[in-house]
């Protein structure tokens, strides 16, 4: 049995139905619109398809919303139950797209919680410079904007709880912080991390801003490097061969803006906000030992999840690896909290 859920796009080919680009797809996208079933184009149900969305038991909706800088492609999933227990927003990492989370999505929703997910700016079906951010705060404001446009929606009830994969936690991470420094409640009761990034691993280059800066003039991007980022071949071999909408560059722009980022973080006084963590030891992308320190110092951490064997990407990992984190996904979402933190 194939441990990953999406097809080959030459099957897509095989029953006469476009292979999803980033070029082509998202003009069949309308803008989304939670108070009517959404009909899919013929190009939209290639990308179900091809991500396997189509075999989760749940309502989906996708479509775009526009905000001044982007036009971003967004999907909501509704379990099949009387009784939604909450919704989940899902952040994807860099280099990723909203896709390739359909595992974790079914864990979502088998749980009876909603889930909402976006691709980020330059990421999977929304525009923007491919690989490419100008400033991290971008990302701040994409989350507002998604967050402002489904938050009465009936289909995404409370309490809401965010889980990130590297980017997406760093995005979740910056979002807490931002919100205590003015003692306000984040839009979210708790956050799983998973790998979060605050330094990648051999960081010392990306604290460099001045040669970062001199490259950043010579190249406006580099190839990427396909890294064996988990031990799940299927996935590996589709993510390097076969996903149409894997970035094959990295942009410089990204690069200076995480590294100013990085040092921004840093400087941000602490939050008593709960968050979960879950890291592989042999992960290679993210500075771990020093994350998992930050975190600590940072927030209130919950839970500490060492998977031993599992490296970076773990939404995607090898069953028997990943079988811890299928074991916290429930607790996580059936946790006790308040989501109240500045309630005087």
């Amino acid at each position: 049995m194939s441990e990953i859920p999406f097809l080959n796009p030459n099957i897509l080919k095989q029953l006469d139905l476009p292979v999803p680009s980033r070029d082509d797809t998202p003009s069949f996208l309308e803008p989304l619109n939670l108070n009517r079933p959404c009909v899919l184009s013929r190009e939209l149900k290639a990308y179900t398809r091809l991500y396997g969305f189509d075999q989760l038991e749940a309502e989906h909706w996708q479509g775009y919303i526009k905000m001044p800088l982007f036009k971003l492609h967004v999907q909501v999933f509704k379990p099949r139950t009387d009784r939604i227990l909450g919704t989940v927003c899902l952040l994807h990492g860099y280099l990723e797209h909203s896709g390739i989370y359909q595992p974790i999505i079914q864990e979502l929703l088998e749980q009876g919680f909603s889930v909402l997910t976006y691709d980020l700016p330059g990421h999977g079906l929304s525009d923007g410079s491919p690989a490419n951010i100008q400033n991290f705060d971008h990302y701040q404001q994409v989350l507002h904007a998604v967050y402002q446009y489904v938050r009465t929606a009936d289909q995404l009830p409370k309490p809401w709880l965010g889980i990130g994969q590297s980017t997406g936690a760093a995005i979740w991470m910056h979002h807490l912080l931002a919100y205590a420094a003015r003692r306000e409640n984040p839009i979210v009761e708790r956050v799983l991390l998973l790998s979060p990034l605050i330094r990648p691993a051999k960081s010392a280059w990306w604290h460099n801003s001045i040669g970062l800066g001199i490259i950043r003039r010579i190249k406006r991007e580099v190839p990427r490097h396909f890294r064996r980022n988990n031990h799940n071949p299927e996935f590996l071999r589709f993510v390097r061969l076969k996903d149409p909408l894997q970035p094959r560059m990295m942009g410089m722009d990204w690069i200076l803006a995480m590294s100013k980022w990085m040092q921004e973080m840093e400087l941000r006084p602490a939050c008593r906000i709960p968050v979960w963590l879950a890291q592989g030891a042999q992960d290679q992308t993210v500075d771990w030992r020093y994350n998992i320190e930050f975190v600590r110092e940072k927030f209130r951490l919950q839970i500490l999840l060492m998977l031993e064997e599992g490296s970076h990407q773990l939404i995607n990992e090898r069953a028997d690896i990943r079988a811890a984190l299928t074991g916290l996904i429930p607790a996580f979402l059936h946790a006790d909290s308040t989501g109240d933190f500045y309630s005087d």
